[in-house]
């Protein structure tokens, strides 16, 4: 069907003008028509108030506030018969919703009576991803709620706009199923019993409209309703509902907020949520009047996991004494919160305590917050009143602030800032801000007016008499009321281990105080037991069992430990340092020493105070030692008893001290008396008095010096001993009797010229090189001059073996040696046939001796010879060539041919001796070159 055209008139789409055919359409007909367009209002406590959705090709969507007109809200007001708009101060909150959203831009005219009339067909937008979904409340938007002392009973009340008026007890319209009706809407169950009340003074306040309800009617309004006549209000219903809601927090005084109705129980979305409901919610929970901001990691962005969100709003009313009175708007579609549930913290959840049990109102200052206990940063002191408010909360009046001792995580967060009005009397009447441990550059304590401190004394740190230190002075602990609980609390308080034993002894004490921890149930520490009165002259004295451990690595110096562990440098004091050498009996200790032993690890921390005086009783704690963010040092002690004095010569010199750590020289002895250099020799042991007649002799300064020598009165030398370095300065010296000045030096040659040397050794290397290869030349030679030698002698042999005509046949080894350039040895060489050879002359004389034959013969069988087998032989020498060899003119190049067989000796060739000449046999022809 195409081309479709009708005039407007045709019943149907069928009576209209049109092309019927077979074939596809490249596109179909779209029509939204105006009657599947709807809108209603959505999550509020009345049908005329909520998040408005529109119904828009078969779905609901909500729609952005983004663009949303007043028009828009009138058109959808009358559209529902809840007449305009209504104007508020404070727009209503409603739930957000799930669904999705309409992607078409709604604008209604002013005379617009229907949605569908806002909607253009064409119209398309893109909307945001985080958007607010539109909520109006309209002109006739009414609720029914209970005016009494509980949530579910109490006078039915109906507010209109800023109206309340009382619903009609009349006995015709006030029944059984209008009584469940109202409960039901209120989610209370159902009616237990219903009555009237005369109207007394609120005659004029009574709804003029009764409801006649069925038995599974939901809303009071949605009944049916009649006008009543003029003597409608002489009495005023009232319900008592089986049901009861609850608002409470998770956590007491802080958490989500959980609500129970009908036996069920469940969160509640946040986007309904006001700071009116935060305040009312803290009040009603008796946690305070203040609503904090929480940075509590327990908070979602989206549902908690398993967290069931039993209400997507709540609503109040002008006529609530508190929250659980509210009209609850239930979660029927399963609707997940968006963004969270409410989550809730009521500053009526602080508290505040001091972190150690030991001391009373005296330490660390920890304030709890969403269920954790929060170190306080130093500045949040600063304010009198928040002294005052802690202190008063804990005991007694502001005192003053202290630093604060303990470990200090990076994590988490810190009590940034607290503020307290002028008559703020506890935490819970301030406001807390926390941060990261970034924001509190220190942490810090507090100490307020009645502060106390109990001690072991007369004995070690973890047995003796036990005493109170307070502001008043110190009082005996007497033993009225004391058991082995009471023990066993204070061994634990004081890190002493468990509890080992008690007993009383006399005392004159004037001032007592007693504990007994009788009808206290899980006392915290032993200030939980005190008591006022007690019976004087009862000294409590207590044994704990572990008595810390305090060592030094060596005798009297060395690293540091307690019960084995290390103690870190950052909080440590010289005076700590004192009492360590006292305890080790070791004198005292040696001040301005540095640490050097790096800490990568955990170790103890330590806080003595001045009545402490033994190491053990000092405050600790184990944690990583650090210092300004960097790795710190560990504690080192070295105490005068270890000190050992020394001089650079025999009972004189350089005064040098060893305490530990090496000799180091001594700072000049600008203040050090004649005695005390007496008593200094007198150390050095067999060296007798001061000597002062012998001046300085070393005049060098040393750059650094470490050590100075400052005495007192009468003070032992070994006390003089400090850590005060000075820089170029002469190191102190000390002459004593026995005194003996080293031999003088002998004398040492200066040493000689090093540029001469090495012009020396390098002409001594250059004459070894050339003598080398002069030796090796001569030697080179000579072997050359042997060897063509050997070679004449056998060419002369050979030569007259050939005249004597006894051939013999070449050995093909010989020939292999000639061809590798190798002369055969004498022995080799010489055969029988050699006794008919000339070997009867000299060597040497061999060019003086008569030719065998004529230079012409001999030519003409060179030729011959070489015409026929063209063999020559050349002998060289076996070794490498040397380019100086070549130039000497006693070695030449021998060649020798060999003829095979003799010619006819031509006229004028010199006839060869008699007998030398044997047959045809081949011979050499010397000192021919050929």
């Amino acid at each position: 069907m195409d081309n479709v055209k009708c005039s407007g008139d045709e019943p149907s789409l069928w009576h209209c003008r049109a092309k019927h055919s077979k074939n596809e359409c490249s596109s179909v007909a779209y029509v939204v028509c105006a009657d599947s367009i709807s809108v209603k209002l959505l999550d509020g406590p009345g049908k005329c108030a909520g998040r408005v959705e529109v119904q828009h090709e078969g779905k609901w969507h909500r729609v952005n506030q983004a663009g949303w007109t007043d028009t828009n809200s009138d058109t959808v007001c009358k559209q529902l018969n809840c007449g305009s708009r209504r104007v508020l101060t404070t727009p209503e909150k409603f739930s957000q919703g799930s669904n999705g959203v309409l992607h078409k831009t709604v604008d209604c005219k002013t005379d617009a009576k229907h949605i569908s009339e806002c909607i253009p067909a064409a119209n398309l937008n893109d909307q945001p991803r985080d958007l607010v979904a539109v909520g109006i409340t309209c002109e006739e938007h009414k609720v029914v709620f209970l005016k009494g002392d509980s949530s579910c009973s109490g006078m039915v009340g109906i507010e209109h706009d800023t109206k309340t008026y009382w619903l009609s007890g009349s006995n015709e319209t006030w029944d059984q199923n209008s009584a469940d009706t109202v409960c039901r809407q209120m989610h209370c169950g159902s009616a237990l019993n219903h009555i009237s009340i005369p109207s007394a003074d609120l005659v004029k306040d009574v709804w003029n409209v009764s409801y006649s309800c069925l038995s599974n009617s939901t809303s009071l309004l949605d009944c049916e309703n009649t006008t009543l006549p003029s003597n409608h209000s002489d009495t005023i219903a009232t319900v008592a509902c089986s049901g009861k809601i609850e608002v409470n927090l998770t956590n007491e005084c802080w958490g989500y907020v959980n609500v129970c109705a009908n036996g069920e129980c469940g969160n509640v979305c946040a986007d309904t949520w006001t700071d009116k409901k935060y305040a009312m919610l803290c009040k009603d929970l008796g946690c305070g009047d203040k609503v904090l901001e929480t940075n509590s990691k327990l908070q979602p962005k989206a549902n908690t996991k398993g967290s069931k969100v039993l209400f997507t709003g709540l609503h109040t009313t002008n006529n609530m004494n508190n929250l659980s009175q509210s009209i609850f708007i239930k979660n029927e579609n399963n609707y997940v919160c968006n963004p969270s549930q409410v989550y809730v913290v009521c500053s009526g959840s602080f508290k505040s305590k001091f972190s150690s049990s030991r001391d009373k109102c005296f330490g660390n200052v920890l304030v709890e917050y969403e269920g954790q206990w929060l170190p306080v940063c130093k500045k949040a002191f600063e304010n009198i009143n928040t002294q005052k408010a802690i202190c008063g909360e804990q005991c007694g009046l502001a005192g003053e602030p202290i630093p604060y001792f303990g470990p200090e995580s990076t994590e988490g967060r810190v009590i940034e800032k607290i503020e307290c009005g002028d008559d703020a009397k506890s935490i819970t009447a301030c406001k807390v801000k926390t941060g990261p441990p970034s924001t509190c550059s220190q942490r810090g304590g507090l100490q307020c007016s009645n502060w106390s401190k109990i001690r072991l004394t007369g004995g070690n740190a973890c047995n003796g008499d036990v005493s109170v230190r307070s502001q008043n002075g110190v009082s005996a602990v007497s033993t009225d009321g004391w058991t082995e609980s009471e023990g066993q609390i204070l061994c634990r308080d004081l890190e002493c281990g468990n509890f080992m034993s008690y007993r009383t002894r006399t005392s004159d004490s004037t001032s007592t105080t007693s504990f007994s921890c009788a009808g206290v149930n899980n006392s915290k520490n032993i200030w939980e037991c005190e008591k006022n009165t007690s019976e004087k002259q009862k000294q409590l004295v207590l044994e704990c069992q572990d008595e810390p451990k305090v060592t030094l690595s060596n005798k009297c110096h060395g690293e540091l430990k307690i019960n084995g562990v290390a103690v870190c440098a950052t909080d440590w004091k010289n005076e700590y340092s004192q009492r360590v050498c006292q305890d080790q009996d070791c004198g005292i200790a040696i001040a301005g020493v540095p640490y050097e032993n790096q800490a990568n690890g955990n170790y103890y921390h330590v806080s003595c105070e001045n009545d402490h005086y033994k190491l053990g009783q000092c405050k600790r704690y184990k944690g990583k030692c650090q210092k300004e963010g960097k790795e710190g040092t560990l504690v080192s002690v070295y105490c005068v008893h270890n000190v050992k004095f020394n001089t650079t010569q025999k009972c004189g010199g350089q005064i040098e001290i060893n305490y530990g750590r090496g000799w180091k020289k001594v700072c000049p002895l600008n203040s050090f008396s004649k005695k005390h250099k007496e008593m200094l020799c007198k150390e050095l042991k067999d060296c007798g008095p001061l000597n002062e007649s012998i001046t300085y002799r070393e005049k060098k300064k040393d750059s650094n010096l470490e050590i100075s020598l400052e005495c007192n009165n009468d003070q032992n030398i070994t006390y003089c001993v400090s850590q005060k370095p000075c820089k170029d300065a002469q190191p102190a010296e000390i002459y004593c009797d026995g005194y003996e000045p080293p031999d003088p030096p002998i004398p040492v040659p200066p040493p000689p010229n090093v540029l001469y040397i090495l012009l020396g050794v390098g002409f001594l290397l250059v004459l070894v090189i050339l003598i080398v290869v002069f030796v090796r030349i001569c030697i080179v030679k000579k072997a050359k001059k042997k060897a063509m030698n050997f070679s004449l002698r056998k060419l002369s042999r050979t030569e007259v073996e050939f005249e004597s005509g006894d051939y013999e046949d070449v050995k093909d080894n010989e020939m292999e040696d000639f061809s590798l350039g190798r002369f055969k040895s004498e022995t080799e060489v010489i055969t029988e046939n050699d006794a008919r050879s000339t070997s009867s002359f000299p060597y040497d004389d061999i060019d003086e001796a008569q030719p065998l034959t004529s230079q012409v013969a001999t030519d003409a069988d060179s030729r011959n010879n070489i015409n026929q087998d063209g063999v020559t032989y050349e002998v060289d020498d076996p070794q490498e060539n040397y380019d100086d060899i070549e130039a000497c003119p006693e070695i030449t190049q021998t060649e020798a041919e060999v003829h095979n067989s003799p010619q006819t000796t031509p006229e004028g060739d010199t006839e060869a001796p008699q007998g030398l000449v044997q047959g045809d046999e081949d011979y050499l022809v010397p000192g021919q070159d050929g």
